[in-house]
């Protein structure tokens, strides 16, 4: 009988977890099945659980089921979970060494960014985001994009696929022309985010 119940918790947790992945890929007919079944399940095997956890059995298998329960309400209520399919991700790719240009030109592109498309981030249309080329998990932008030196990226995604990519590289030809730069980076991002 015992390991009929570990084997419920575990089983439990596997539809959990795949309703989880299921809700972060967005709303559709198997998200909201999965949102059923990863409130429904918990509640009636809840106390099979309790039973293998207080005879000192399967903890760990028990304590993932209680987090991911815990988890698992606030995913499905929250409306910035769901990422739109299409969106425009700008990116700041910079080296871990630093010059003053290098994040003056960071921090007016985030700003123009900010100002200019505040309700295009707000929505997930369009996100901002700065990352160090030189670590680890970076270091392939550098090859895909043919960075040579610190840029700014606009790239159209569709869902998880890159669709067109843009290295703004006057960038730095404007650096010390803020009205330009402001411009034309709006003028870039602009050109995108219609292209959607």
């Amino acid at each position: 009988m015992e390991h009929k119940t570990l084997l419920i918790v575990v089983l439990v947790v596997a539809v959990i977890a795949a309703a989880t992945v299921l809700i972060a890929r967005g709303p559709d007919q198997e998200t909201a099945r999965a949102a059923e079944v990863s409130t429904a399940v918990p509640q009636a095997e809840a106390s099979a659980a309790t039973s293998v956890l207080s005879q000192g059995q399967a903890a760990p298998v028990v304590a993932t089921l209680q987090s991911t329960q815990a988890q698992t309400p606030s995913a499905l209520s929250s409306p910035t979970s769901v990422v739109p399919t299409r969106r425009v991700i700008a990116t700041y790719f910079h080296n871990t060494v630093r010059c003053v240009t290098c994040r003056s030109i960071e921090r007016i592109a985030k700003e123009t960014i900010e100002s200019t498309f505040a309700a295009e981030l707000a929505s997930g249309k369009l996100v901002w985001r700065a990352l160090n080329m030189q670590e680890k998990e970076n270091e392939h932008y550098a090859i895909d994009y043919s960075l040579v030196s610190p840029s700014l990226v606009l790239a159209e995604m569709d869902g998880e696929r890159e669709v067109r990519f843009k290295v703004l590289t006057d960038t730095w030809k404007l650096a010390h022309k803020e009205a330009q730069f402001v411009s034309y980076v709006q003028t870039e991002t602009r050109a995108f985010l219609e292209g959607l």
